[in-house]
């Protein structure tokens, strides 16, 4: 693996750090990235939408974009770059047309379908990610959100300054080893500076403001948590002490939130180019979108890794200071998501097959080493075909879903994540596989604490019949 660190400005920290990290898996063994040619086709930006990938052939894709208009207003693991849903929009469908992602994550596919002139319908099952998507795909004035700024940061000074205010906090478990008493206090005072706005705000516009500053808020939680800023995770690292002082975590929302609106300043420029741009996000899951029969013509999207990003833990934090999460477990939450790690005992006593040949004898190794892993594995596979079967419903006759994974190893067996789809939507739910081809990409900066983690990318294309 070779990687190349780029430099970044301070006041964009850990969230291009994530950004800017080129990793390219030259190294992976034959068993973890499959068949694809030796034949590299590298691009510079935008892919042009007449190029013609060869089946089973690899591109790199120099990413432009990471942090384009409001790409970059939310640290997301396992985050689409631009280019690549760009590129399969405009290959695979037409102005005017419906685009779905039925895991859209941080709404990257979402927000390339609105600027490309297409209706961008998004759905995830993660709380955080419906809100990023929704604030990132909203377009405010700069002239609101600067008098909401001067506003705001009056209110904070207000606060701050105040002998007897006393912000609220929220209460969750290790909060006080989460975070600095200093920095609970500051976040508090953000927190409820945005709060007093409210009354302030007697406008249809306040709840759309209101989420674009709690968003904001949430981009630093990390930051100024104890926690390691490189891990998906939300772990305590002995060897990570953060340089925090008082005063640390108000500056750096200041700085954020005066980022953030020049980014939203550029997308209301860019939309200047749109017509009618709309976006629609439904309630649902992947497995039920509630979407109309034969309403979509195209699907884009990357399901969660298995075995690799913990997203609900990835987020705690920030979920817990806006009030996304109850006063239950975690793992309650973690067993609704596709690809979790939450699994019961009794799920896993025996080994569950499918009747697949690409997965069965997977399952089968995995489970002689470990059969809870061997269960996660099934279960996502289970979850997936599901998944198909839905987008096969919601989809119009002859168009595309464009499904990218990456494939992975569970203890120590290699899971060829995209022959296993590829056989599941064909023989199982009914698509036909028009082609598939290897990236290997810029990605993001992505500590995963073992061995078992994907290296790069295969883009399915699976095909409704006519």
């Amino acid at each position: 693996m070779r990687c190349v660190v780029f430099n970044i400005d301070e006041t964009r920290s850990f969230q291009d750090l994530e950004l800017l990290i080129l990793t390219i898996h030259a190294d992976d063994t034959d068993e973890t990235k499959s068949t694809e040619s030796d034949e590299l086709i590298e691009i510079d930006g935008d892919p042009d939408v007449s190029l013609e990938i060869p089946d089973r052939g690899s591109i790199l894709i120099i990413s432009k974009d990471q942090s384009y208009l409001t790409h970059g207003i939310h640290k997301f693991p396992a985050k689409f770059f631009p280019e690549l849903p760009r590129y399969l929009i405009r290959k695979y469908s037409e102005v005017g047309n419906t685009v779905l992602d039925p895991m859209c994550g941080s709404g990257t596919v979402v927000l390339e379908a609105m600027l490309n002139n297409r209706m961008g319908v998004g759905i995830d099952i993660d709380p955080i990610a419906r809100l990023i998507t929704k604030v990132k795909t909203t377009p405010l004035s700069s002239e609101i959100l600067k008098n909401t700024e001067d506003s705001l940061n009056r209110q904070i000074e207000s606060f701050w300054k105040s002998n007897t205010y006393v912000p609220t906090i929220p209460d969750f478990y290790y909060r006080d080893k989460w975070f600095r008493p200093f920095v609970l206090n500051e976040l508090g005072i953000i927190k409820g500076s945005i709060k007093a706005l409210e009354t302030q705000y007697l406008t249809k516009n306040w709840s759309h403001i209101s989420d674009f500053l709690h968003v904001t808020l949430s981009s630093i939680i990390r930051d100024v948590s104890n926690a390691d800023p490189y891990c998906t995770r939300t772990v305590l690292r002995k060897k990570v002490t953060k340089n925090i002082s008082p005063g640390d975590t108000l500056k750096k929302f200041s700085l954020r939130l005066e980022q953030q609106i020049e980014d939203m300043g550029k997308f209301i420029t860019a939309l200047e180019n749109v017509q009618s741009p709309k976006v629609i996000l439904p309630g649902g899951s992947a497995l039920e979108t509630s979407l109309e029969d034969e309403s979509i013509d195209l699907g884009i999207t990357s399901p969660p890794y298995i075995n690799a990003v913990d997203y609900p833990r990835t987020h705690q934090l920030e979920m817990y200071w806006l009030g996304l999460l109850d006063d239950g477990p975690l793992s309650r939450v973690k067993r609704k998501y596709i690809g979790t790690e939450t699994v019961y005992k009794n799920e896993y006593k025996d080994l569950r097959v499918t009747g697949l040949e690409t997965l069965d004898p997977v399952l089968e190794k995995i489970y002689a080493l470990d059969p809870r892993r061997a269960f996660i594995a099934y279960k996502f596979f289970e979850d997936m075909k599901n998944q198909l079967h839905e987008m096969m419903r919601v989809l119009r006759p002859g168009r595309r879903y464009c499904i990218v994974i990456g494939n992975n190893i569970m203890r120590g067996v290699p899971v060829k994540s995209h022959e296993i789809l590829a056989e599941i939507a064909e023989s199982k739910v009914g698509f036909e596989l028009e082609t598939q081809f290897f990236s290997k990409l810029i990605r993001h900066f992505i500590r995963i604490p073992r061995k078992e983690r994907m290296h790069g990318e295969w883009v399915i294309v699976l095909r409704k019949p006519s």
